[in-house]
């Protein structure tokens, strides 16, 4: 299950082996609170996943959906996250991940995320 591996790298704060999951031509959508839409390409992806996981304090992942579909997986979570600063922020957001079959592995191929809410713990 990639997703799993691509989950606990992030908790891990192992940004090697989320370099190592994230495919060379991944394709990433994400929109945030206030509807801006940002599309990103690998580099600024890994980016913004390096930033959210120095701001974070706490991950929890509910896993809606998963599926095994030819030579992918894909998985439909609700992601929450615990901010470091000092006001104590919560963060909730949906995920779609897809993992496409690459050799005797997988590599995340497609992610969308929802930002759903910014609120004070």
């Amino acid at each position: 299950m990639p997703y799993f591996e691509f989950l606990i790298a992030v908790k891990k704060k192992d940004m090697k082996a989320v370099d190592n999951i994230v495919a060379d031509e991944v394709f990433t959508s994400i929109v945030e609170v206030d509807g801006t839409r940002l599309n990103l390409e690998r580099a600024a992806f890994l980016a913004r996943i390096e930033s959210k996981i120095a701001e974070t304090e706490h991950w929890d992942f509910d896993i809606i959906y998963k599926a095994n579909i030819q030579e992918r997986v894909i998985a439909f979570m609700e992601v929450s996250r615990e901010l470091k600063d000092l006001e104590r922020k919560r963060e909730k957001v949906a995920w779609l991940l897809t993992f496409q079959k690459v050799d005797d592995g997988f590599k995340l191929v497609r992610l969308f995320a929802e930002e759903l809410e910014l609120t004070r713990v």
